[in-house]
């Protein structure tokens, strides 16, 4: 009956050293944790990466945990888009001041002026409109940034797993970021805008049904149901849509 305890011991010993031994692998390996403070979203969000070298346009402040849990994944060398802005093509829309908010527009959220500097900022660095930014995330999430649709995507702009991760989003937690959520969401509406000649309504069929579907349907908004709901719904509440 003594020895249970004994063996206990030890096995307890060798977890401790295999932890210590990982973490001065990592630590060896030059990896690292960070304290990243992101407009947005969590006072400090603790993750493997440097989101303000990843994602520069979402003005995060990240420094060095005293902790590595992983290795640092180097961001990726994404080539640069030629600039070309969706505009809106009409003023329907009010003032600001007669709107009574700051870029709001009719339908879209009040939550919509908590997050416009995200919005802002992300739009103006991949230049796209940012009226047709909150436009998108007004019938994606209704501003709700921990939105999950049963499908899997996430947070404002709901993101796919895997189209988060091929502009630089890997985790959940990333994901799920404000800042970072709309960064990429935005960066993604630039990569459709180029590969679709600004129309705006191919942009937003592909941003909610592919761009494979687009494509195999003859650069059309694909005939399903959701698809055409979702491009009405988001131009209904972008002026540049002429509607």
């Amino acid at each position: 009956m003594r020895a249970a305890p004994a063996a206990g011991r030890r096995v307890a010993r060798r977890a401790v050293a295999l932890c210590l031994g990982l973490a001065a692998g990592v630590a060896t390996a030059g990896g690292g944790a960070y304290d990243c403070r992101l407009p947005g979203g969590p006072e400090v969000l603790v993750v493997g990466a440097d989101l303000g070298r990843r994602f520069p346009s979402i003005g995060s402040a990240c420094e060095a945990a005293a902790w590595a849990p992983a290795a640092e994944v180097p961001p990726p060398a994404w080539p640069a888009l030629p600039v070309r802005v969706i505009q809106a093509r009409s003023a329907r829309w009010p003032s600001d001041g007669a709107r009574g908010g700051k870029g709001a527009g009719p339908g879209i959220s009040s939550r919509a002026e908590a997050l416009s500097h995200i919005i802002e900022s992300a739009a103006r660095r991949h230049a796209i409109d940012p009226h047709l930014v909150r436009a998108v995330i007004q019938v994606e999430s209704a501003y709700s940034p921990q939105a999950r649709s049963p499908k899997g995507a996430m947070g404002l702009m709901q993101l796919m797993p895997a189209t988060a991760a091929r502009f630089g989003a890997t985790t959940e937690e990333e994901i799920l970021a404000p800042a970072v959520n709309v960064d990429v969401g935005v960066r993604y509406l630039r990569f459709l805008a180029d590969r679709f000649g600004g129309r705006t309504d191919l942009v937003l069929a592909a941003y909610n049904a592919g761009e494979g579907a687009v494509i195999r349907h003859g650069y059309r908004v694909p005939p399903y149901r959701e698809t055409v709901d979702y491009v009405r719904k988001v131009l209904d509440l972008y002026p540049g849509s002429g509607r």
